[in-house]
């Protein structure tokens, strides 16, 4: 889990979690969370939703954003959705901005994040 937060034109929402996931492909929020800083998610790009869900199938609408990571904003492209329950930072949006190094063998676990240089 990392405490991040989404910014919309000139809203930023409040923190909250949201799941380091190596297998999503993208990064997909609560759609209410979307809307509290503005965002009219239903008039995104949509697209479907699966895999996550067991057996159903849902929509998701995509929007520009900056997320807000360790310090460090990036502009992405997020989906949004009514159908999720946990907020998840995948391999677009995240990934190809952050580094993540995971060291299971401290008591507790750590975890380091470090932006990509991109030239």
């Amino acid at each position: 889990m990392l405490d991040v937060q989404l910014v919309y034109n000139h809203a930023t929402s409040k923190r909250f979690e949201a799941i380091i996931d190596t297998g999503s492909d993208c990064c997909l929020f609560q759609a209410h969370i979307g809307e509290s800083i503005g965002i009219r998610v239903r008039d995104g790009y949509e697209g479907p939703l699966g895999g996550m869900l067991t057996g159903l199938r849902a929509k998701v609408y995509y929007h520009s954003i900056k997320l807000l990571v360790a310090g460090t904003y990036v502009e992405i492209r997020a989906g949004f959705s009514e159908a999720i329950d946990n907020c998840l930072l995948g391999q677009i949006g995240f990934f190809d901005h952050f580094s993540v190094r995971f060291n299971p063998l401290t008591d507790p676990p750590e975890f380091e994040i470090l932006p990509i240089a991109i030239n």
